[in-house]
């Protein structure tokens, strides 16, 4: 487990689209079942996914080449990981809010980097990196 555990709670439109998006696509387990709520073991990290009809996701800011969610999340991965990621998620035809790409070419921080869409609209995004502890570095 990691030295601490980032607690996380999300607006989702159904249980079944989260169930099929975090469960099935990105094979996260889901620990707990309510009427209006999951708890996802996200990649070590606990993600509670809560109906909300009246919550919604963002688009406001650019970076690169388009507008980017800034409200978001994710997880870094190792290649191999964030390649069967991907594949599984455009199997599902899940739309991307940032098509795949390889950024800080280069340095020590080169990743590979998409954004999705969960079924509820919320943002959600994966980097691929050799070593994911070089994410911290300035250079």
């Amino acid at each position: 487990m990691n030295k601490a555990m980032i607690h996380l709670s999300v607006p989702i439109k159904d249980i079944a689209s989260t169930i099929k998006f975090y469960g099935e696509i990105l094979e996260c387990k889901i620990s707990r079942q309510q009427e209006d709520r999951l708890d996802i073991d996200f990649f070590g990290h606990h993600l509670v996914a809560q109906l909300s009809e009246i919550e919604a996701s963002h688009t406001s800011i650019t970076i690169g080449r388009g507008n980017y969610p800034l409200r978001h999340y994710g997880v870094i991965v190792k290649p191999e990981i964030y390649e069967r990621m991907l594949s599984r998620l455009r199997e599902a035809k899940v739309p991307f809010a940032m098509e795949p790409d390889r950024i800080f070419i280069g340095t020590p921080r080169e990743q590979s980097v998409f954004l999705v869409f969960d079924y509820s609209g919320n943002a959600v995004e994966v980097k691929g990196l050799p070593d994911p502890s070089q994410v911290f570095t300035s250079a």
